[in-house]
């Protein structure tokens, strides 16, 4: 038992170890923006193999981190589209309610910021199917993530999302509640639509 305990806590330093440095990575993500990119090469299989931990809390953390980084590239994120769609489309639908909402997150972020046009819109059936889950789950931020990723679908590739099955349940589900940050694609989006609505 004193051999067990041992383990578990040498583990769970183990951990913060590992998510100070990757609080680290998003600051530096944030600080260096598009010039991170070359940076990403490194930490990239690291990152990602987090993102494909067995414990809940390792994803949730190296979405999130994703996501961080993401938005810190911009533009700059797009030759790594391919890879980082691939693993946010799989944590999408994961059991982890916070690695879902981490993954609705990045999953809107990247579409916001990478210029792969063809291959983003290509998955946006499915991305569409699994934010419709999310968004009947009133758990954690993921309706609020769920909701700003749709948004910014809609501001960036409006003619690949289907409106008006979409703007019913995410009105359905208005105010945001918890994450309050995503009102600003939110609002954005439906000024947008107001400005091209026929008439």
């Amino acid at each position: 038992d004193d051999l067990a305990e041992a383990g578990e806590e040498v583990s769970e330093f183990d951990w913060v170890v590992v998510d100070t440095a990757l609080d680290v990575v998003s600051g530096m993500a944030a600080a260096l923006g598009e010039s991170f990119a070359e940076l990403w090469k490194v930490f990239e299989k690291t990152i990602l193999r987090y993102a494909g931990s067995t414990e809940g809390l390792e994803r949730a953390t190296a979405v999130g981190v994703i996501a961080e980084c993401i938005n810190g590239m911009g533009p700059a994120v797009t030759p790594f589209t391919s890879t980082l769609l691939k693993v946010l489309l799989h944590r999408l639908s994961d059991e982890d309610p916070q690695t879902k909402s981490n993954a609705a997150y990045a999953v809107g972020r990247l579409v916001q910021h990478s210029n792969s046009t063809a291959e983003i819109t290509k998955e946006f059936p499915t991305i569409l199917t699994r934010l419709e889950a999310c968004l009947q789950q009133n758990v954690s931020r993921l309706q609020d993530n769920a909701t700003g990723c749709l948004s910014r679908m809609i501001l960036k590739h409006r003619d690949s999302v289907p409106i008006k099955e979409v703007l019913p349940a995410l009105v359905g589900i208005l105010p945001l509640k918890n994450d309050y940050e995503e009102n600003d694609p939110l609002y954005r989006m439906i000024c947008q639509l107001c400005k091209c609505a026929p008439g």
